[in-house]
């Protein structure tokens, strides 16, 4: 876990033209950090001798977040993004949404329901629900 860590800092960092001033935790350095709930990790049993990095890999889900901070500014903290409008956001994602449909959205819309006939048909037989089974090849029988 220790070489995926590394590999996501030190390593990513490298990778960019900012190599010098990320990938660690220093000052004067961008300080990209996420704040989570240990009781959630290693509750109701954690090992003592589990390494810190592998439970958090592990067992950490996204509800134990409980701030992110980007850059050094708090950009999400108890459930809540700080520099997002939620409500203008909804609103303009509404608006847009019920907006007439432009020219060329309708022909998409038109030719999509045209050829989805054509594309079930070449697709009718590609499984054989008999032998492949749950009905996706990595889990199949075949």
């Amino acid at each position: 876990m220790g070489q995926v860590l590394r590999m996501a800092t030190v390593g990513g960092a490298r990778t960019t033209s900012w190599r010098d001033g990320l990938g660690t935790l220093a000052v004067g350095k961008g300080a990209d950090l996420s704040l989570i709930d240990w009781d959630s990790i290693a509750y109701p049993y954690l090992d003592e001798l589990t390494p810190t990095l592998d439970a958090v890999v592990q067992r950490a889900k996204a509800s134990a977040v409980r701030a992110v901070m980007c850059d050094g500014e708090v950009i999400y903290q108890e459930g809540r993004f700080t520099r997002v409008d939620r409500e203008g956001a909804l609103k303009a994602l509404h608006d847009d949404l019920n907006r007439a449909l432009a020219d060329d959205e309708v022909e998409r819309r038109q030719l999509s329901k045209a050829l989805l006939p054509h594309a079930r048909r070449f697709y009718a037989d590609y499984i054989d629900p008999a032998r492949h089974e749950p009905f996706y090849r990595p889990s199949s029988w075949v």
